[in-house]
C-alpha cells in the first residue's frame, strides 16, 4: 500500500470483554497485526476495552440508537470488523452502503448473510452447504500467545503417571459456576489426583467455596488471574472445560478433554465432538457425578481411548490463524467489494 493514503479499520465489539477472554485476545491480536501492516485501527464498543487501551489503541465508547452507523459515518473506515454475536440484517445492509468491506467473527445473527466474510469458529452442525461468505471451523481461530510455545504438547506426553493432573477451566466468567460443580464431583473420586482450577478475572461467584473444597483434599489448587494460561493448560493430562472457544485452545495442544456446555447455545457448538477428539457430556448443570467421573476414568484407564483423543485432535490441524485472518483483512482492504463513498 506504499504511496496510498493510510487506511483505517474499525473493530466493533458488542460484549463486555474480560481481558483474559478469547474475544478480547482475538481483537487485540488482529489489531496489532494490522497496525504492523500500517493500518490505523479504532475500537468501538458500548463497554470498556482495557486490553485495547493498554495496547495503545484508540477506543471510543458508543451507545444509543444507531450508534454504530453514526460512528461509521463519522469515521469512514475502509473495513469494519465486527464481533457481534447476533447481528441485525437491516443494520448490516445499511452499513454496506457506508463501508467498502465488512468482516464478522462468530456471528449467529441473520445479519451474517450481509457480511462480506464471516469467520465462524463457534459453528453449528451445518444443514446443507454453508453460505459462500462463511468460513467454519479452525481457520479463524487465533491462539493465545501463551499457548504458542506449547503447540501439540499432548502428542509428546506419556500416559498419566501415579498422580494424574486434571485442569478445570470454564472461561473468564463461568456464568453457570461449572468450576464449583466440576470440583465438587472430582473430590469424590477416590484415587490419587492433582486438580488445578483456573478462574478468570470476571468469575462472579464466591471463590471461598472453591477454596474450602480445595482445602479438603490434597493436591487441589484454585488459581485466580494472573497465571500463565498456556503453561497451566499444557501441564494437564485431562482438561475439563466449557464448550465455547476453549476447546480450540485444547486442540491446539492436543490434550484429552471433557466438555461441559454452559447453556443451550454452547450445547449447539459442533467443534468439540467425539469425532474431533473430545468427550462432550452435554449441559454442565445437568451432568451427574457418575457421568463426569466415568468420563475421567475412561481417559485414565483406557490408554487406546486417550491416544485416540490426542490423535484426533492432532489431525484437526488447529493452528494459530492470525496470519490467515490478517491476510484476509488486508486482501479486503486492497480489493474491497464496494467503493468508498466520497464525503
Amino acid at each position: 500500500m506504499t504511496g496510498q493514503a493510510k487506511k483505517t479499520a474499525v473493530l466493533h465489539c458488542t460484549d463486555p470483554l474480560a481481558p483474559s477472554g478469547y474475544r478480547a485476545r482475538r481483537a487485540v491480536r488482529i489489531a496489532q497485526s494490522l497496525k504492523e501492516a500500517g493500518i490505523d485501527v479504532v475500537f468501538l464498543s458500548g463497554h470498556p476495552l482495557p486490553n485495547a487501551e493498554e495496547a495503545g489503541f484508540r477506543t471510543e465508547k458508543i451507545g444509543g440508537r444507531n450508534a454504530l452507523i453514526k460512528a461509521v459515518e463519522r469515521l469512514r473506515p475502509d473495513v469494519l470488523l465486527r464481533d457481534d454475536r447476533r447481528s441485525d440484517p437491516a443494520e448490516v445492509a445499511e452499513l454496506r452502503s457506508l463501508v467498502p468491506a465488512i468482516i464478522h467473527f462468530d456471528d449467529d445473527g441473520d445479519g451474517s448473510a450481509e457480511a462480506d466474510l464471516v469467520f465462524q469458529t463457534l459453528y453449528r452442525e451445518p444443514r446443507g452447504e454453508s453460505p459462500p461468505n462463511v468460513v467454519n471451523g479452525p481457520a479463524g481461530f487465533i491462539a493465545d500467545p501463551s499457548l504458542l510455545r506449547h503447540r501439540r504438547a499432548g502428542t509428546k506426553k506419556a500416559s498419566p503417571g501415579d498422580l494424574p493432573h486434571i485442569v478445570v477451566t470454564h472461561g473468564p466468567e463461568d456464568p453457570g459456576d461449572l468450576s464449583r460443580r466440576t470440583l465438587r464431583h472430582l473430590t469424590q473420586l477416590h484415587i490419587p489426583l492433582k486438580v488445578t482450577v483456573l478462574l478468570g478475572e470476571a468469575y462472579a461467584h464466591p471463590a471461598d467455596v472453591l477454596q474450602m473444597m480445595a482445602l479438603s483434599r490434597k493436591n487441589v489448587t484454585v488459581k485466580r488471574m494472573p497465571y500463565d494460561y498456556g503453561e497451566e493448560l499444557a501441564s494437564a493430562d485431562i482438561v475439563i472445560c466449557s464448550s465455547g472457544h476453549i476447546p480450540y485452545d485444547v486442540a491446539f495442544l492436543s490434550i484429552p478433554c471433557i466438555v461441559l456446555a454452559q447453556n443451550e447455545d454452547e450445547l449447539a457448538h459442533a467443534f468439540p465432538s467425539e469425532d474431533n477428539g473430545f468427550l462432550p457430556l452435554g449441559l454442565g448443570r445437568k451432568v451427574k457425578q457418575s457421568m463426569l467421573l466415568n468420563a475421567v476414568m475412561e481417559f485414565l484407564l483406557h490408554e487406546p481411548r486417550r491416544k485416540r483423543a490426542v490423535s484426533r485432535q492432532d489431525a484437526l490441524g488447529v493452528e494459530d490463524g492470525i496470519g490467515a485472518v490478517s491476510e484476509a483483512v488486508l486482501y479486503y482492504l486492497e480489493y474491497p467489494p464496494r467503493k468508498k463513498l466520497d464525503r
